[in-house]
């Protein structure tokens, strides 16, 4: 073997070495950083990190977390708990993003009546303004006992504490289905209002009562879905 392709053998080898230990340090400080990360999301509170990061994350714009569990009150009661198994914390904006959000919305109720839940479920979830407001988009839907809204896009507000469906609802239940090109769910009287267009369809059960009973019920404040009759046509 002569002296040149000795030496360019040697600096292949040479070459070889020095990318492979940067490759290596490189590996090794990713997976301290995610460690780091990880015993801060399983020890921390969501809101703490989102208002006090870690050092390791500091100059991050985005933060990965694995596992999360938000709760909002609203007068003193509880009025939401959002699970996800995934989330994106932005650090400038304190804007969550989760995929899959299961969502309970709390409906207002008396003390001493067991807790009513609308169950929500969506693709995507968004939390923002400190957690008073949360979109969920993509096959969004809410159900109540056996009354079950979808959609493509629901908006929550923990300040007046409604659900609205801007881009139009499809309602779906035992006595009342149809559609709405805008609903809002009020969940202090858990009535829901259609307007911009509103089509239902009511099948009376056979224990349902005459027609002045049922005008008087659609009142009720647990007759949520047979309010929006007064604004639909056949």
């Amino acid at each position: 073997m002569n002296d040149s392709l000795r030496r360019t053998l040697v600096l292949v080898v040479l070459g070889a070495v020095v990318w492979g230990g940067w490759y290596g340090w490189q590996s090794w400080k990713t997976r301290q950083t995610l460690e780091a990360m990880e015993n801060v999301v399983r020890s921390a509170d969501l809101n703490k990190l989102l208002s006090d990061p870690p050092e390791e994350v500091k100059n991050s714009v985005d933060l990965a977390v694995r596992g999360i569990l938000l709760s909002q009150g609203h007068e003193g009661r509880k009025s939401f708990d959002l699970n996800a198994d995934w989330a994106t914390l932005n650090q400038d904006s304190g804007a969550i993003t989760v995929r899959d959000p299961d969502i309970h919305y709390m409906l207002e109720g008396a003390e001493n009546q067991p807790e009513r839940v609308i169950h929500a479920v969506s693709e995507v979830g968004r939390v923002e303004d400190g957690n008073q407001k949360i979109s969920m988009s993509g096959s969004v839907k809410a159900t109540y006992e056996e009354n079950v809204l979808t959609g493509s896009l629901a908006v929550f507000l923990n300040t007046n504490r409604t659900l609205t469906f801007p881009e139009g609802a499809v309602l779906d239940g035992p006595t009342l289905s149809g559609t709405a090109t805008r609903l809002v769910w009020d969940l202090n009287t858990n009535i829901l209002t259609g307007d911009q267009g509103v089509r239902m369809r009511w099948t009376p059960s056979d224990s349902a009562p005459d027609d002045g009973a049922a005008a008087n019920a659609d009142t009720s404040s647990d007759a949520a879905p047979k309010a929006a009759q007064e604004e639909s046509h056949s």
